[in-house]
């Protein structure tokens, strides 16, 4: 086959999978799996091997991805519902002060975004942000879109949230490294996003609802902030100590036993083990021990089969060597390959309004072509990662949930979030490019 015949292929298959998703609202696990047949026959795979292609596909990225993702919708649950979530912002605001609350908003926001997601951080804390609004006397704008930015950054850059934990699982990015160099770029991005929320300085109030229910909420007992945190920062700790003793004293019993207890499923069991002390009485109970896991489970299966159907797709695109034939264009045309991931996954992004899928389809879609690219796995993982940040808009759910409680409009909402997003998106994306360039990642 030719290598325009491939690249056609590739892409009609790539743009009808985005407009199932996009237009016809055709759920992505069956739009992937759409896509990854429609490649495999367009490219002439044996029809008696579609089948298996698939399954072993799926098969080979679930092994790595699938408890890790329950155990921290789990986790994200438990905060949710203790208070805890509440609890590390309002902590967060008594440490930075009031003259400097819209850091501690972006601070706590981006915190949270590691186990739970951008949306659901939006709903928890929005009565808290507007009655900060109401005290500071700063605009809904600014404290909404901070709130918002500060989540969807190390939800597409920190794991365990499900898009960065399925992208280092089909990239092949241990998840220590992928939470240190997430961390490492997710900070700058958080700055600029928030620094650029404080120019948004167009009056207006937050609902009077969510005031109401700040003000019902100020007797609600919450747990204590070190419990509150612990849970999300040791499963951390674990995971990174596990990649840094490991490299340093590889072999020995200690880096054996840090294998274990650093794994992303003993360090993130290991956090949902240290939540239950926050649900005081009822840890024993039907409603923690099994309601709430339901719960968790209802939001791990979709990122779960997303990511096992891409590396389902992925396969196809490794095995029909579409991967050779993009790097011949790329070199004829003497584009970096690092630009690549970002602009696949920011397309992903815009077209769909969904970031974790703009993470997990771009690194699917990445990964068969990394040695051809000259990308390594952690730039590839972090490409994505800020492509998938780009330009957040109307087609989003996060936007319409940050729009509706902040009070914006659309109009405020594209210029507060859509332009925020960018930034943020942009800046990883600068700091991605220079670390490859300069031979860090």
């Amino acid at each position: 086959m030719s290598t325009a015949y491939v690249l056609i292929v590739f892409a009609i298959c790539i743009i009808a999978m985005i407009v199932l998703i996009s237009k016809f609202k055709v759920h992505p696990v069956i739009s992937i799996l759409l896509a990854s047949i429609g490649l495999a026959i367009a490219l002439g795979t044996p029809w008696n091997k579609i089948e298996d292609t698939i399954n072993g596909g799926l098969a080979g990225t679930l092994k790595s991805i699938a408890i890790v993702i329950t155990l921290g919708c789990i986790m994200g649950k438990i905060l949710e519902e203790t208070g805890a979530a509440v609890r590390i912002t309002k902590s967060t605001v008594n440490l930075f002060g009031e003259k400097n609350v819209i850091w501690a908003i972006a601070l706590a926001s981006g915190i949270l975004g590691i186990p739970i997601w951008a949306d659901t951080v939006v709903i928890l804390l929005i009565p808290i942000v507007s009655n900060l609004a109401i005290k500071t006397e700063k605009s809904m704008m600014s404290y909404g879109t901070a709130l918002y930015m500060g989540a969807l950054i190390t939800a597409s850059l920190v794991p365990p949230t499900p898009g960065p934990v399925s992208a280092a699982a089909l990239l092949g990015v241990p998840l220590g490294d992928a939470i240190l160099w997430g961390l490492v770029v997710s900070i700058p991005a958080i700055i600029a996003a928030t620094l650029y929320c404080m120019t948004l300085t167009t009056p207006l109030l937050p609902k009077e609802e969510y005031l109401q229910s700040a003000l019902a909420d100020e007797n609600t007992k919450l747990p204590g902030i070190v419990p509150s945190l612990t849970p999300i920062i040791l499963p951390l700790i674990l995971i990174i100590s596990n990649t840094a003793i490991n490299a340093m004293m590889p072999d020995t019993g200690v880096a054996n036993f840090f294998a274990f207890i650093g794994s992303p499923l003993a360090s993130l069991l290991t956090g949902c083990i240290l939540a239950l002390p926050l649900t005081g009485k009822e840890w024993k109970s039907k409603k923690v021990l099994n309601n709430w896991v339901d719960k968790a489970l209802e939001s791990a299966a979709m990122p779960i089969m997303v990511t096992g159907m891409g590396g389902a797709l992925a396969a196809f695109i490794k095995n029909a060597g579409v991967a050779d034939k993009l790097a011949e264009l790329i070199v004829k045309m003497n584009f970096p390959g690092i630009f690549v991931p970002i602009i696949i996954a920011a397309l992903i992004h815009v077209v769909t309004g969904s970031n974790a899928l703009g993470v997990m389809t771009a690194a699917a879609l990445v990964q068969p072509m990394l040695s051809t690219l000259g990308v390594s796995p952690v730039a590839a993982f972090l490409c994505c990662g800020t492509g998938a940040l780009m330009f957040k808009h109307a087609n989003s759910s996060g936007f319409w949930v940050t729009v509706t409680m902040s009070n914006m409009d659309i109009k405020q909402g594209i210029r507060g979030i859509g332009i925020g997003s960018t930034i943020a998106g942009g800046v990883g994306a600068l700091i991605t490019v220079l670390l490859h360039f300069a031979h860090v990642i």
